[in-house]
């Protein structure tokens, strides 16, 4: 699959219609992938919620524009 200039503006183009300002596209090749293989269109002012993926892993890489991600690290605290 190749991701043209059509193809991101036709995706642009539903995020701008979406009221989360966003739009994915699912890039998994069957319901049994369990990986976080998706290309997200992110508009400015959307939001993603804090989540976590505890059995996947998440990469994220920008095509263009600009983003700004904040990871969260978990604490674990002992009790003696």
């Amino acid at each position: 699959m190749e991701f043209d200039k059509n193809f991101l503006d036709k995706l642009l183009k539903q995020a701008m219609e979406n009221s989360r300002l966003r739009q994915n596209y699912d890039l998994r090749t069957s319901s049994a992938d369990t990986s976080q293989r998706m290309l997200n269109a992110l508009l400015p002012e959307t939001k993603v919620p804090i989540h976590r993926h505890e059995n996947t892993t998440e990469t994220v890489i920008c095509l263009y524009g600009k983003l700004d991600e904040v990871i969260y690290e978990e604490i674990v605290s002992y009790e003696n």
